[in-house]
């Protein structure tokens, strides 16, 4: 084992400290290259736990209208895009409807994460899970989803544990036949224990493919047709007395003008009390 590598390998800062002392010159810039990769590897493969921070540029505070998304999710205080007859209450079916490039998809995927997972940062005030879940993403066509949805959650094709599920709990895949490179479902380590599963949808497979199952959370991103909506919604609902119903969590750009299902959260085409 080179210096360079067992400094990198110890926890001891007192072994750190006699490794620096012994090293030459070339070894401590070897060492500098190693952890500066080591450091990026690892960030790369916990992108989650990086986001809607604190402080910094890229702080919460900026970004108001993605924390109230999340927030309506659970008990809230009531919002000019809640419909009139809110208490207060979680909403069971939640839209993302803006312009492009503004964390439509980031969002639902960080909320979808960190049910998957098990984990809500302390800030969260929307719903959880507290067991092992099971969902579904869903967008127009194979290579569209493999091209968003994927990425976004698991990182590139080649690059597997850098999306925003990190790298240590993803517990395995499997391929979507007949598409390069393309995932058909996911396995999710839980911190509830045991796994959740993600399975990754098109709608160009029809709203048969939508039935016949009970999930907890359904993903449209991009504006579903409205038959195939409405089955993704039958889907999350609790049929056991007491039992709370899943949640649907949409994320488009509203390009196909005031839809079925653009007019479901925005009757009228404005925020029902704007």
């Amino acid at each position: 084992m080179s210096a360079s590598t067992a400094l990198l390998a110890s926890p001891d800062i007192q072994q750190v400290m006699e490794l620096l002392k012994k090293m030459k010159p070339d070894e401590i810039r070897a060492f500098k290259e190693q952890n500066d990769l080591a450091l990026k590897k690892q960030l790369a493969e916990r992108k989650l736990y990086a986001l809607f921070p604190d402080e910094g540029p890229l702080r919460r505070a900026l970004y108001p209208k993605h924390i109230t998304f999340f927030a309506v999710g659970g008990r809230h205080e009531i919002t000019p895009w809640c419909p009139k007859n809110c208490d207060g209450s979680g909403h069971q079916e939640r839209a993302m409807i803006a312009g492009n490039r503004v964390g439509k998809s980031m969002s639902v995927c960080f909320e979808l994460t960190c049910h998957l997972i098990g984990w809500y940062p302390p800030w969260w005030g929307g719903r959880r899970f507290d067991r092992p879940v099971s969902a579904w993403v869903a967008g127009e066509d194979a290579k569209a989803v493999r091209e968003s949805l994927q990425i976004t959650l698991l990182g590139q094709p080649d690059s597997l544990g850098t999306g925003l599920i990190p790298k240590t709990n993803i517990i395995g895949t499997t391929s979507r036949p007949n598409v390069p490179e393309a995932v058909d479902a996911v396995t999710v380590k839980s911190n509830w224990g045991g796994s959740s599963r993600v399975l990754f949808k098109t709608y160009d497979q029809g709203r048969e493919s939508f039935q016949a199952a009970t999930i907890d959370i359904m993903i449209f991103d991009e504006e579903p047709p409205s038959a195939i909506y409405s089955e993704g919604l039958t889907r999350v609902m609790s049929t056991v007395p007491g039992k709370p119903s899943g949640i649907v969590m949409c994320s488009f750009t509203p390009l196909s003008g005031l839809s079925d299902v653009v007019l479901s959260y925005l009757p009228g085409g404005k925020p029902v009390t704007a």
